[in-house]
């Protein structure tokens, strides 16, 4: 009897213990957000909007993006070469299709919202690049050309040519805030559309058979899809700021992929592949700069200028067939890479 005495106790005094503590911790958690409350700025928010709001304007502006940036893309080597012919079993090295540097453009405009400091930007990005590769002499052996056409061993000339077109649609919703005197975040959600079209041609100069031969290939990408991330402005006084961004989106679209073979003497075609397909592609973009912002005008406008570096990843971009069997024709190696744009994006900005 006793020892059931002692156990209600024991239960009941936990249990005083625990609704105590949970009591304290409620009060600790009024406690901050009292305190919290008495920081908040003019606006009555905890975090204010750090993005400047022109005086007597529309909440609008424009930007524009000079870019100058180079391509890279994987699972583009045309051929490969032996310059010593003496050996045996000579070295060899790769040659790859490689694009250049070029410019784009990126045009965008935006509306500051009534609601909460929030805001819309819509931006399209465009861009597009041309080039072509070459190479002669010693032992060449190209890497296009199917398997099954004989005496496709070896080449005296190789060519590549690559086209890249790449036109990109980016809507977000944001809100810009304070989180110290001189760091403001602005995290984004939205959607993004992609078209990518890439073109990759090579040439191969009498063959050990004596003929020439044309590879051509089309990889095509359409497709929509979330997009979220983070922008950051690190304050440096006077105007000047570091900025930094990382966004990252899922597109599901059509991926098309189209290639042929033929005789470059009378086109005469040594064999055809296409297919298509439903698809879910992702991208990650990156950005590291420096800013200046200023309002003038007694506040009626304002100007940004920043310079900075970005990289721009699309992850499984080449799904070009390499086939691989002289014996079956359709046996290929497929999902040859992603496709990448690293440079420079000068940027001006104009609030009104």
């Amino acid at each position: 009897m006793n020892t059931k005495i002692v156990s209600t106790l024991a239960a009941s005094l936990i249990c005083s213990s625990i609704m105590a503590a949970d009591d304290m911790q409620m009060r600790n958690l009024e406690n901050r957000v009292n305190a919290l409350e008495q920081r908040r700025g003019s606006s009555g928010m905890i975090n204010p909007p750090a993005h400047p709001v022109v005086k007597d304007g529309i909440n609008l502006w424009i930007q524009a993006d000079l870019l100058y940036m180079k391509p890279t893309e994987d699972g583009l080597a045309y051929a490969f070469q032996a310059t010593d012919t003496t050996e045996a079993f000579p070295p060899v090295h790769g040659k790859n299709a490689k694009y250049d540097w070029n410019y784009g453009l990126r045009v965008g405009a935006g509306y500051n919202l009534d609601h909460d400091g929030w805001d819309i930007l819509a931006n399209y990005t465009w861009f597009e690049d041309r080039t072509h590769r070459n190479v002669s002499g010693g032992i060449i052996f190209p890497t296009e050309v199917h398997p099954v056409n004989a005496g496709a061993a070896t080449t005296q000339n190789a060519k590549t040519h690559l086209k890249l077109w790449l036109n990109i649609l980016d809507i977000e919703l944001g809100r810009e805030f304070f989180v110290s005197k001189w760091l403001t975040l602005r995290p984004h959600i939205g959607v993004r559309s992609l078209w990518l079209c890439r073109h990759y041609n090579s040439e191969y100069s009498r063959l050990v058979n004596g003929s020439d031969y044309e590879v051509h290939m089309k990889n095509r990408f359409a497709g929509t899809g979330l997009r979220g991330g983070l922008n950051t402005q690190w304050g440096l006084g006077s105007g000047w700021s570091l900025f930094g961004e990382l966004d990252a989106a899922l597109m599901y679209g059509k991926q098309r992929v189209r290639q042929g073979e033929e005789l470059e003497t009378g086109d005469v075609s040594r064999g055809s592949s296409s297919d298509r397909w439903m698809t879910l592609r992702s991208s990650i973009d990156l950005a590291l700069g420096l800013r200046w912002d200023r309002l003038f005008c007694d506040d009626a406008y304002r100007i940004r200028f920043q310079l900075g570096w970005e990289d721009h990843i699309f992850f499984d971009m080449n799904q070009n067939y390499r086939f691989v069997s002289s014996v079956t024709k359709g046996v290929f190696a497929g999902n040859r890479g992603n496709l990448s744009l690293n440079g420079v994006a000068f940027q001006a900005r104009f609030d009104f």
